[in-house]
């Protein structure tokens, strides 16, 4: 499969003022993570349906797969597979992951202080299919910190998808796994 490289902007997006960092604010930025996200996005192939969850926390509200930040000493799959871990319960070996996407996001807004400055950031995304039990669990062990666990993941096809109206890079997404190539 060829790998999505794509960029959204959220409507509103007020462009972030770089400010140069000393070298030992930057020694700290590095020690506080890799400023990237890794994703990884339920799917099922033969019902060309993706699953989501209901995210509570700026800046990805509303209906969204699971991940996180990555750290340091984390390659991309071990980052995808530690995220996944945490925000669900299911550990996952490596080999089950399968990268599909690069995807640069600008977003409005964030949770944490300063909320109004929003955030640049960068998701390495990555699709994985569970079985019935795996579904079954992670649905159960949703962070609720995170997600609105008592909704769980929630199955969707591309029409349902339009119909809920979800952001851009998710049916970007949905179109690009489950295209005809």
């Amino acid at each position: 499969m060829n790998i999505l490289v794509s960029s959204y902007t959220e409507p509103g997006y007020a462009p972030i003022t770089p400010i140069r960092q000393t070298d030992e604010e930057y020694g700290r930025t590095l020690q506080n993570g890799v400023l990237c996200c890794t994703d990884v996005v339920v799917i099922v192939r033969a019902r060309k349906v993706i699953y989501l969850a209901h995210r509570r926390s700026k800046p990805m509200t509303g209906w969204w797969w699971i991940g996180g930040k990555m750290v340091p000493d984390q390659t991309l799959e071990l980052s995808a597979v530690k995220n996944f871990q945490r925000e669900t319960g299911l550990e996952l070996p490596v080999s089950r992951l399968q990268l599909v996407g690069f995807l640069d996001y600008r977003w409005k807004d964030r949770a944490q202080a300063p909320q109004d400055m929003g955030c640049h950031m960068m998701g390495i995304t990555f699709v994985v299919e569970l079985t019935e039990a795996e579904l079954l669990s992670v649905a159960a062990n949703l962070d609720p910190k995170e997600y609105q666990k008592s909704v769980g993941l929630v199955p969707f096809n591309r029409h349902q998808l339009v119909e809920e109206n979800v952001a851009p890079p998710i049916l970007k997404l949905y179109d690009h796994v489950f295209s005809n190539r």
